[in-house]
């Protein structure tokens, strides 16, 4: 069926951007292996001060905390996106809708329920499920 996903559009698109982030921004692996490499050949008549040697694993922890927190916040605004998505789901039902079934044609019928996938909200009218994407035209 040609079905388009938005949860998973909206997923693949935020996947792209971060690989596209991650090629010019050093993340925390970078920063460790700047670390271990500045302690493997630092001077043994001049080690790294005990401050600055501080001061590096401050900077790497506050970098650990806030890529934990911006994968949470990411969680988040998907489940709200599904959720918000799933709202609106369900105010389609006990309207009239025409669907694309996938193979050329346009189904009417009623929405009789609407139910919860992992690749987002499904219609089902006439006992056959349908995404979103399926929907041509919604009438009261």
């Amino acid at each position: 069926m040609g079905e388009v996903n938005l949860i998973n559009s909206a997923t693949n698109y935020s996947d792209n951007k971060k690989t596209e982030n991650k090629r010019d921004i050093l993340g925390k692996d970078d920063f460790l292996k700047l670390l271990i490499t500045e302690l493997r050949y630092q001077d043994p008549m001049n080690p790294l001060d005990d401050r600055e040697f501080i001061a590096q694993m401050a900077q790497f922890t506050s970098l650990e905390q806030m890529q934990n927190v911006n994968r949470l916040l990411e969680i988040f605004t998907g489940s709200q996106q599904a959720l918000t998505m799933f709202a609106q789901a369900t105010n389609l039902i006990g309207c009239k809708v025409k669907v694309d079934t996938g193979d050329g044609n346009i189904k009417e019928g009623l929405v009789e329920a609407v139910r919860f996938s992992m690749s987002g909200p499904v219609i089902i009218v006439d006992n056959k499920d349908y995404m979103l994407a399926d929907l041509l035209e919604v009438s009261k």
